[in-house]
């Protein structure tokens, strides 16, 4: 392995690494801002956006332009690869915070006081649960730990939980106040913007896994030891 190729794998990890940190600030000033009900914080997260989305193009080019430049095979390529998907499914998770603070600021904006919206306890586990799972799946990748991976594949499974739960939630709320119908539901989106930013920690755990061990676990179930990685 060349220092030059060395310097460029440096690189493409510096800047994913970057747009990880980026990623998981926005996640987080979205949580605070749902928590809070804070239409401030909300906006600060929807004008932060365009950063993301920059780091993502950014990225991309980095990694089409090392394939092109050094000819990568094996483990190699499976890393500029996975860094090329990772970037675009955090680039979604933006997206998805982006998606939750639009949520915030139209439930302050539909007249209600913050204290006439209680949120349910379902959705502020399920947030909290997001928010760990991202964090796992970025030292994951720091560590190259595909046990850790199989782990947040599995724990997936039990937000999906507390996000159906949210519908039980509804429904009892809207047999007590109908009145309340339009609030409700903007926190039932809410919490299907926090469940698809799982599902994308589930991606970034499977695009670990691939890059570490040569194994695409996508559609299958993720057991077992791992296998014997490439050198």
């Amino acid at each position: 392995m060349t220092q030059h190729w060395i310097r460029q794998i440096e690189e493409v990890r510096s800047q994913l690494l970057s747009m990880g940190t980026n990623a998981e600030a926005q996640v987080g000033e979205a949580t605070r801002a749902l928590h809070d009900l804070d239409r401030s914080r909300a906006l600060a997260v929807i004008a932060a956006d365009d950063a993301l989305d920059a780091m993502d193009i950014a990225i991309e080019e980095e990694c089409l332009h090392s394939i092109a430049l050094f000819q990568p095979v094996a483990s190699d390529l499976r890393l500029i690869v996975a860094a090329m998907s990772v970037g675009h499914e955090l680039e979604r998770i933006g997206d998805l915070a982006v998606n939750i603070a639009g949520g915030v600021v139209r439930l302050r904006d539909s007249g209600k006081l913050p204290g006439q919206i209680i949120l349910p306890e379902c959705l502020q586990q399920a947030n909290h649960m997001a928010m760990e799972m991202l964090r796992k799946s970025l030292d994951a990748f720091i560590e190259r730990d595909t046990s850790e991976c199989r782990k947040l594949i599995c724990q997936d499974r039990e937000l999906d939980r507390l996000h159906r739960a949210i519908f039980e939630w509804l429904k009892e709320g809207l047999q007590k106040t109908p009145a309340d119908l339009d609030w409700m539901i903007e926190v039932t989106s809410i919490s299907k913007h926090i469940e698809r930013i799982a599902d994308h920690v589930t991606n970034i755990a499977e695009i670990v896994i691939y890059w570490v061990e040569g194994e695409i676990v996508r559609h299958r179930q993720v057991i077992g030891p791992a296998k014997e990685q490439d050198q």
